[in-house]
């Protein structure tokens, strides 16, 4: 089996262990894995080694989507606005799928692992909103006069505390809505007159696709 079907197997074999860990949080058994994922226990072994190497694919997984979602904020592809939306959002969704007891789990039964998850999911959301900003600076859709630096760091570590805090707890507030919240807040501070036209129309073109489905 050459490297490539190697590791498309284990991408799979990982996909199937993810929406199992998703559900039933990581106190599950390799056993109970192997059973919920129709993949034999000799097979889960064979390709992660353990079911600690199992997470940690599962996580670099989760890191690669995530960082999808976070790139296009500062994609040439769409402006800076589109691009905060659609990021955010995403990363909304993401964290939807996640229930809070996985979150919870890894914290308490793999603390390095959920350390690093931590560290490397805020520096990358982290230079994402930075160079959002300074996209939309550019396309100036962002106001000039803010500190760029002090604005993408406050607005991290307000959103994360409080994803942590409040969110994760089990309180009134879902991943996804909570996301979607903190997308008007955040642009509604930092748009020009020009931005704010463009985000109106957005606000226009979104209601009116709802209107259209419903």
């Amino acid at each position: 089996m050459s490297h490539i079907q190697m590791t498309h197997r284990k991408e799979i074999y990982a996909a199937k262990s993810m929406e199992v860990f998703k559900q039933y949080g990581l106190r599950i058994s390799i056993d109970e894995i192997a059973v919920k994922t129709g993949v034999t226990k000799k097979t889960i072994y064979n390709h992660f080694g353990s079911k600690e190497g199992l997470l940690k694919f599962c996580m670099q997984t989760l890191n690669k989507e995530m960082g999808n979602r976070i790139a296009v904020m500062y994609s040439e592809e769409v402006n800076a606005i589109e691009g905060f939306r659609s990021g955010i959002y995403g990363m909304g969704e993401v964290f939807h799928s996640l229930s809070p007891v996985f979150f919870e789990d890894l914290k308490k039964l793999f603390p390095d692992l959920s350390g690093t998850q931590h560290k490397m999911g805020f520096g990358s959301f982290l230079d994402g909103v930075k160079r959002n900003l300074i996209k939309g600076q550019k396309e100036n859709l962002y106001r000039q006069n803010m500190d760029v630096d002090l604005i993408s760091k406050f607005f991290i570590t307000s959103v994360v505390s409080f994803f942590i805090r409040n969110v994760l707890t089990g309180s009134e507030y879902s991943a996804r809505d909570y996301f979607n919240s903190i997308i008007d807040y955040h642009l509604h501070a930092v748009v020009t007159a020009q931005g704010l036209e463009v985000l109106n129309q957005l606000y226009h073109n979104y209601k009116n696709i709802s209107s259209h489905n419903e």
